[in-house]
């Protein structure tokens, strides 16, 4: 007698659910700060195959092309265990980065475990806001911006360069104390368009140089 199709489907399924279950995992999120000059943070995430029968690792999906893995071994016999290894590069990528790397094994649709990595990725020099903008629908005052310093790395601001026929850039204080530095920022014309921007130059320790820029846009 032939097996009604829906019932040979919850057999695949509970067969899956029990190879899931088998895998067991020392970890499945890591946290992660990278260094200034570091491309590339790599995370190992350890599994064993806890079940009765054999378990192959099919592939393994990650989140962005920032993100990749490496497997030590596919096939675990039981008792065996393996590695995958998640790797994240940089890019031009700054703040914190949330990756996920999605487990499939073979014969199940749905990955079994997902694994993450959360790096952080320090900004030696971070502008809140990163752009100023003027038009006619925005109002005619002044833009603030705060300037803070990763003391770990800068705690120096050497200059603020800016087109100064253009823009008038003052500095205060943070009266708040959460930012290293205030700068207030007004055209000089809000008549007269505009794309420029404001530099910010630091300086740390053992010479190391860090910059950021603010985006300055006028448009009459």
């Amino acid at each position: 007698m032939r097996q009604p199709i829906p019932l040979l489907l919850l057999s695949l399924f509970i067969c899956n659910q029990l190879a899931a279950s088998a895998l067991s995992w020392d970890r499945t999120e890591v946290n992660l700060k990278m260094e200034p000059d570091q491309e590339e943070i790599r995370a190992s995430f350890k599994v064993t195959n806890e079940g009765d029968e054999r378990i192959r690792i099919a592939r393994v999906k990650t989140s962005c092309g920032c993100t990749g893995s490496i497997i030590d071994r596919k096939i675990l016999e039981p008792g065996n265990s393996t590695e995958i290894i998640g790797t994240f590069n940089k890019g031009k990528r700054q703040g914190l980065n949330r990756n996920r790397l999605e487990v499939f094994i073979d014969s199940q649709p749905e990955a079994v475990t997902t694994l993450r990595m959360n790096v952080q990725i320090p900004e030696l020099v971070a502008v809140t806001p990163t752009i100023v903008y003027w038009n006619p629908s925005s109002s005619k005052t002044e833009r603030r911006v705060a300037i803070t310093l990763d003391e770990d790395y800068v705690d120096k601001i050497l200059r603020i360069e800016y087109d100064r026929d253009q823009l008038n850039v003052t500095e205060e204080e943070d009266p708040a104390g959460k930012a290293t530095l205030l700068l207030r920022i007004a055209p000089k014309s809000y008549d007269t368009q505009y794309r420029g921007m404001v530099t910010v130059f630091a300086s740390g320790k053992n010479g190391r140089k860090a910059e950021a820029r603010i985006h300055a846009f006028i448009q009459p």
